[in-house]
């Protein structure tokens, strides 16, 4: 069984639930998530770039964040261009309202905030008739950053911001 949940969690570009792994392989969920647990003790116990994390009640199979590097030029996006730069903006600017985000991005901001949401890097919070946005633990996990608070989301991506030209100009003009 942890052959079958490990290759399907390496062909999956999108984190997966227990449940729908174990439709799959005609399982039980709690024992797929057994299984899992594991395969993460069992990556994690080795010299391996490559890890399984938990995000929410999913989980995701990727290259260690201190691989990223190496591996940019060979990879495509999870997540397209658009959606990625409506993300940075949430993550640079939060707590940011839906409404300023819309007239940064453009209405197709809130596709993007759907998708942000189910994929579990973002929380929206209702503060009367207007939406706040912030990034979630899940965001920190997936981009392997050492910490989930925003003060601390706001100056590492500042400090790489600043190292590159153009998005400091992209930003800088926000």
């Amino acid at each position: 069984m942890k052959d079958k949940i490990e290759a399907i969690l390496f062909a999956s570009s999108d984190p997966l639930s227990p449940s729908k792994i174990a439709k799959v392989i005609g399982s039980e969920a709690g024992e797929v998530e057994k299984a899992i647990e594991e395969l993460i003790r069992d990556y994690s116990s080795r010299e391996t770039s490559i890890e399984i994390v938990k995000l929410g009640k999913k989980y995701l199979m990727r290259v260690k964040p201190e691989y990223s590097e190496i591996i940019r030029n060979f990879t495509e996006r999870d997540l397209e261009k658009g959606v990625l730069r409506t993300l940075a903006i949430i993550a640079i600017k939060q707590p940011v309202k839906l409404s300023e985000l819309a007239k940064i991005r453009g209405n197709r901001c809130y596709e993007h905030v759907k998708k942000l949401r189910e994929m579990g890097f973002i929380t929206e919070e209702k503060k009367g008739r207007s939406t706040i946005l912030r990034t979630t633990k899940n965001f920190a996990i997936y981009f392997g950053l050492k910490s989930s608070d925003p003060e601390e989301i706001k100056e590492t991506l500042l400090r790489i911001v600043k190292k590159d030209r153009k998005l400091e100009e992209y930003f800088g003009r926000l």
